[in-house]
């Protein structure tokens, strides 16, 4: 009835495309840049940010620009297509960065096999899968999916108490007190 009890709208759209594996993470990603090579790709940690172009340059692919969440906020985004390589734990910064740069829709690709998903039983989603026939790079994109990662980050920002920095999302968990 005229909307009054439909779940507020958080504004920005995000989409999730989530892989068993974190090197199927960034094949994803790379045929994302081979398709739009004005393509940025978005860390929130210093370690993503260190494995994903180690995985770039191994593969032999060059040119893809990597960027640190806090830095695409002061430099912009310049025109370029930015995708994001993981969630940040808190839905609260993540959506305070797609707004102010103003993005249209987020893209997020994850692995389930980062500390996000572990810490929320993603070992026995990852054994659903593999029992379904889902292979290590089949991307699953669903906005239950999304839905239910939002839940997770809203758990985590529920019990957590100020956002320490960390250079992982492992390093993160911990120093949050996110066991």
């Amino acid at each position: 009835m005229f909307g009054l009890f439909r779940k507020k709208d958080s504004g920005i759209p995000v989409t999730d495309r989530v892989v068993i594996e974190e090197a199927a993470k960034w094949k994803a990603l790379a045929d994302v840049y081979a398709a739009n090579p004005r393509t940025i790709i978005v860390c929130w940690f210093e370690e993503t940010l260190e494995k994903g172009m180690a995985w770039f340059t191994e593969a032999g692919i060059t040119g893809p620009e990597f960027i640190l969440a806090r830095e695409i906020s002061s430099r912009g985004k310049g025109g370029a297509a930015p995708v994001f390589a993981e969630h940040y734990p808190l839905s609260s910064r993540e959506t305070a960065l797609f707004q102010s740069l103003q993005l249209e829709k987020a893209i997020i690709y994850s692995s389930l096999r980062e500390p996000l998903f572990t810490r929320f039983g993603s070992d026995k989603i990852i054994g659903l899968m593999r029992q379904l026939g889902m292979k290590e790079d089949e991307l699953i994109e669903h906005t239950m999916i999304s839905s239910a990662i939002r839940r997770a980050q809203e758990k985590i920002e529920a019990k957590n108490g100020p956002d320490l920095g960390a250079r992982s999302q492992e390093e993160w968990m911990r120093l949050n007190g996110i066991v």
